[in-house]
Formats: structure tokens, sequence, C-alpha cells
């Protein structure tokens, strides 16, 4: 990278992280992930540097990447929520009279599937995909606590995924439907 793209990136990051940040906390209600999303809008500034020092509007350039970074952030949130919640279980039409709530819900000796996923994986993986999943930690905080990079963090999720769909087969591949 050139000095001159430098003080750009510099200059611009000065001027536009606050304005990016109240944005993305405005959207995403956790000043934490806001500030990760704008970092990762910076990040992806340098990575195109060439786009981004050349565009009439770099101001522009930084709040529609920052737009998408947040779409991005939201389907991956949902589709870990899918993916870890089971919907095999059938939900009793809430009409229905309390007795027959009873007989709807699965036999004893069933093994639930928190427990079916406690089973699967270890306890620092259960913990990490608690953190990330029920908990809405971002991979940079979950990272800082675990004492892992970011990179190590994700990978890590894929690789929790991975053994979730030995367990639940059946919801590989499968899409939340609106």
């Amino acid at each position: 990278m050139m000095p001159n793209e430098n003080e750009l990136v510099e200059r611009l990051y000065r001027s536009y992280f606050k304005k990016l940040f109240i944005y993305a906390n405005a959207v995403l209600r956790d000043p934490e992930q806001a500030k990760d999303v704008v970092q990762d809008t910076f990040h992806e500034s340098l990575r195109r540097i060439d786009v981004f020092a050349t565009h009439e509007n770099p101001g522009g350039w930084l709040m529609s990447t920052l737009k998408n970074k947040l779409k991005e952030n939201e389907r991956m949130r949902r589709r870990d929520l899918c993916r870890l919640l089971s919907l095999d279980a059938d939900f009793p039409d809430e009409r229905n009279l309390p007795e027959e709530l009873v007989v709807a819900q699965p036999e004893p000796q069933e093994e639930s599937v928190i427990e079916k996923v406690e089973r699967v994986l270890t306890p620092e993986e259960y913990q990490l995909l608690k953190r990330l999943v029920f908990d809405r930690a971002s991979h940079l905080e979950v990272a800082q606590e675990f004492g892992i990079s970011v990179y190590a963090s994700q990978k890590r999720l894929e690789r929790i995924r991975a053994k979730l769909y030995t367990v639940f087969p059946e919801r590989k591949g499968r899409r939340k439907k609106k």
C-alpha cells in the first residue's frame, strides 16, 4: 500500500468512523458488534484499496460497504440460529387443551436436542457455539475470550457445524422460510 493510500484510509477512518458506528449501532443495537462491523468495513477498504482510492465518493463507498456488511452479518446470525435450533419437534397449536399438550411432548427416553449437542461437542466447542449463537457475541469477542484469532473462531464454528450435521443430517441444506 502506498503512503498516500495509507493516509487516505486513516483520514477517512477519522472522519467516518463515528458516523458509520452510529448507523451500525442503530441497526444492531450492540455497540461491540457494531464496532466490529465498522472495522470490517475499513478492513474491506484496505483489501480493495485499488477500487476505494479511485472512487469518486469514498464516504458513500464506505456506507454502501457497511450496509452490505450489516446484511451479511444478519444473514449469518439467522443462518447460525436456524442451523442450531431443531425444528423437528411438532410445536402444538396454541388452541389445544393442556392435556393434549402433555401428550404431544416427546417421550422422556428420547434425548433432547441440547443433550445431543452437548454429547457430540466438547465443552469448549459447546461454549463457543453458545457464545456465538445464543449470546450473539462477535467472533472478535469470542476470539479474545478463548485466546484465539478471529479466523480460528470462524473455522471452529465451521467444524462445529460439520459435527452437528452428522447428528442432524436432516438440517443440512435447509433454509429458513419467510
